[in-house]
């Protein structure tokens, strides 16, 4: 499960509260495709049925190669006030004087979340939504498509107006106008090669020149191809699946840049942006919604749900604890739960949650997942717990085939084991045939390519997720694997052009031996290994669990390349990556000559129970090579006294005080 994503959405200066009051009533529209819970009357949360709807049609006519089917309809919360809004809205937005949200498109791996205020002013207060709509719709597809053009057409999309007998695309818009009007045009040699690196891309900020003339040139090429019957735009598009450099496929498919330029600042002075009608209504049929009033629970299972997913975690639980006062067994309360402890990253309670769920109905989709995820995050899982982990996961995918998390779940928890790498390889396949656009799961790929010997195919599917990314957090973690494996084969370069030996290592912080080598390989061995340190600031928050860390093992045993590719925070991450530079590895052979090795180790942060000081003072000691301590440590960790039971820690440390010289 990786890290949210939230996309604030279009802002209007707010200077003081509503003065409508909010009422206690929900009631959900369930539709094909969505699920419209509201505050408002049948009339207002049907006519948001309706837009939404309306709008995936349009986008599924526009873009059929589409896979716009989800494992989970996307959760709309439609609210009749500004007061509704706010008890919603994240709290960076909430207080005095502050901006004031119209809508907000939350996405998460499992599911996504809307929340919109419903008669809100405006030409067009669906705009925001469209806009990330159309993002969403780009992810389901196989095409990859550049920064400007990705942020154009989605600008092109905002506007649409659904009619009665006709779709109208590409209406203009006076804010971007503006923009245009008041700003000087980037050269398209900047424009066409804006990434997520650059200074003019910025989520925050879609009222910059760089979105205003995204829009102007996707609108201006558009136009062109439908007056003169090319296909312009789309040469541009195929050309950069081929691996094309953007400014030469932009250069084959739209001539002269120069010339466009001109054309561009013409087309942008004269305002005359062409409108498209789509002849047909739109294949939404109200005869298929479902509308129900919502239980005081139910409603306040939905309202923590979007909580949950917009930073607002114990405002959740607050709301799911009442929930359960008054409904025990309420199975999807526990779910959420389960979830905000996940988020929390306080994986044993996550893991209590959930188990309850399932208890109550076996068929819980959300506590099977995650049980799972927070079994895998939590580490070291012995036999029975590695079990439940693929039985659950196996369980999801029987009860919703395109739950896509679910095979990419299971397809890494594969590859970090090093262990039925066949299956794992077939599972993200799926994964990424049922989310083609969706660059952690790409990834995953590569984790799992690179556990099967593959690197030089990992770096490549690596490049091409590089350039599907759109926030910073999503770029930060696919340039860190992919950083590693070009490192990798930087190492493998100076000894004779060896292959890799990729070693996947269970959750072990004292360097336990990789599993899957052949006869002829032999893994990196740890000989010595000290512990990563607790930062007050973690101790205090009581902060547990793991941090994976890749890192390269050189021929001469020394670690090199250390990069936190799943973290902890609060200071954790910087604690693991000075302890793991401190240690000291037997390379890796094969064929009885020594490689360059990659390895991707668990270290897990566990703060001790009620002998606290004790252990603290045996760590230091361990770590300066008492055998003494590292035995008796060993000793705690095989025994589960006074602190987690963790086997794998325990013969690591054995081991050591035992090569210390300890009989």
């Amino acid at each position: 499960m990786t890290v949210r994503i939230i996309l604030l959405l279009y802002v209007l200066a707010a200077f003081g509260p509503s003065g409508v009051a909010q009422t206690d009533a929900w009631l959900q529209v369930r539709t094909p495709h969505f699920l419209i819970a509201s505050n408002s009357t049948e009339k207002e949360a049907s006519r948001a049925a309706r837009q939404f709807e309306g709008m995936r049609s349009v986008f599924q006519r526009v873009f059929p190669d589409a896979q716009l089917d989800t494992a989970a309809p996307m959760l709309v919360l439609a609210v009749q006030d500004k007061a509704a809004l706010r008890e919603l809205e994240p709290e960076a937005y909430l207080g005095n004087g502050r901006l004031n949200l119209v809508g907000l498109f939350v996405s998460a791996p499992e599911k996504n979340y809307v929340l919109i205020l419903l008669n809100a002013t405006g030409a067009q207060p669906y705009a925001p939504i469209y806009h990330e709509y159309a993002h969403f719709v780009f992810s389901r597809t196989h095409q990859w498509m550049p920064v400007w053009f990705s942020e154009g057409i989605a600008e092109f999309y905002q506007n649409t107006e659904i009619l009665d007998d006709k779709v109208r695309l590409g209406k203009g818009d006076p804010n971007i106008q503006y923009v245009l009007e008041h700003n000087a045009l980037l050269p398209l040699s900047t424009l066409l090669a804006v990434d997520q690196h650059s200074p003019y891309y910025h989520e925050d900020d879609k009222g910059s020149i760089f979105y205003s003339e995204s829009w102007a040139l996707a609108h201006h090429l558009k136009d062109q191809d439908d007056l003169e019957g090319t296909h312009r735009l789309t040469d541009y598009i195929d050309l950069l699946q081929t691996n094309v450099e953007p400014l030469a496929a932009a250069t084959q498919a739209f001539g002269d840049l120069a010339q466009l330029q001109q054309d561009l600042k013409k087309y942008v002075v004269t305002g005359q942006y062409a409108v498209s009608d789509l002849p047909g209504s739109t294949d939404v049929d109200d005869s298929s919604f479902v509308v129900q009033p919502l239980t005081s629970a139910q409603s306040g299972t939905i309202r923590a749900e979007f909580l949950a997913h917009d930073d607002r975690e114990q405002d959740a639980r607050a709301l799911l604890q009442g929930v359960l006062h008054d409904d025990p067994a309420n199975v999807a309360a526990r779910e959420v739960m389960g979830y905000v402890a996940f988020r929390q990253q306080n994986f044993a309670e996550a893991q209590k949650w959930c188990l309850e769920a399932i208890k109550l109905d076996p068929s819980s989709l959300m506590g099977h997942f995650i049980f799972a995820a927070a079994s895998i995050r939590k580490g070291a899982p012995d036999k029975a717990t590695q079990a439940s982990i693929e039985e659950s996961l196996h369980t999801v995918m029987k009860l919703n085939p395109s739950f896509v998390q679910a095979y990419d779940a299971l397809a890494t928890f594969y590859a970090m084991r090093g262990t039925k790498l066949a299956e794992a390889n077939q599972l993200i396949q799926k994964a990424i045939q049922l989310a083609p656009g969706v660059p952690e799961i790409r990834a995953d790929e590569a984790q799992v390519l690179s556990s099967m010997h593959k690197n030089k195919e990992a770096i490549e599917v690596l490049e091409l997720a590089l350039k599907m990314t759109h926030t910073p957090e999503q770029t930060a973690e696919v340039e860190n694997v992919l950083q590693s494996l070009r490192q990798l084969e930087a190492e493998q370069a100076k000894a004779r052009g060896r292959s890799a030996i990729f070693v996947r290592q269970g959750a072990a912080s004292s360097g336990s031996a990789g599993q899957g080598a052949s006869s002829s390989e032999t893994p990196p061995r740890a000989i010595y290994s000290p512990q990563a340190e607790y930062t007050e600031e973690a101790r205090v928050a009581r902060l547990e669990g793991v941090c994976v860390v890749s890192l390269v093992v050189g021929i001469d045993g020394k670690p090199s390349n250390i990069v936190v590719t799943k973290k902890l925070g609060m200071g954790l991450d910087e604690k693991a990556v000075q302890a793991m530079s401190k240690w000291k590895f037997e390379p890796a052979h094969r064929n009885g000559k020594p490689v360059a090795t990659r390895l991707t180790l668990n270290l897990q942060f566990k703060i001790f129970g009620g002998n606290t000081e004790k252990f603290v003072e045996l760590s230091e000691r361990a770590r300066d090579g008492d055998a003494a301590s590292e035995f008796e440590l060993a000793k705690a960790f095989f025994e589960g006294r006074d602190i987690p039971k963790d086997e794998a820690q325990g013969m690591a440390l054995l081991e050591r005080a035992a090569r210390s010289g300890l009989p």
